[in-house]
């Protein structure tokens, strides 16, 4: 999930402001706040009110798109195939991981 669609699914809920954008998110404040300055050049958020964020009619739209990232169903962050067999994990530096 990028930036942008992470932010407008965390503006689902109601209106923010950055820290609560950053917890949900786990984003830093300052890339929020350019995240949130992109979002709304773009016509999908507004601020009613200093530090607060919220959704416009274009951005409820977008965000009602955007699904989470899946959750892997065992607990393991190993992909599987198409088999449900699990594909060998990705080597860093020489040892598995």
């Amino acid at each position: 999930m990028t930036r942008d669609e992470a932010i407008l699914h965390a503006l689902l809920g109601g209106d923010r402001g950055t820290l609560e954008l950053a917890a949900a998110t786990g984003l830093t404040e300052r890339v929020c706040r350019y995240g949130l300055r992109h979002l709304i050049n773009a016509d999908y958020v507004w601020s009613p009110e200093r530090g607060r964020y919220r959704l416009t009619r274009r951005g409820r739209v977008i965000a009602g798109e955007i699904s989470p990232a899946p959750e892997p169903a065992n607990g393991s962050d190993a992909a599987t195939a198409q088999d449900g067999t699990e594909r060998p994990r990705r080597r860093l530096l020489g040892r598995a991981r």
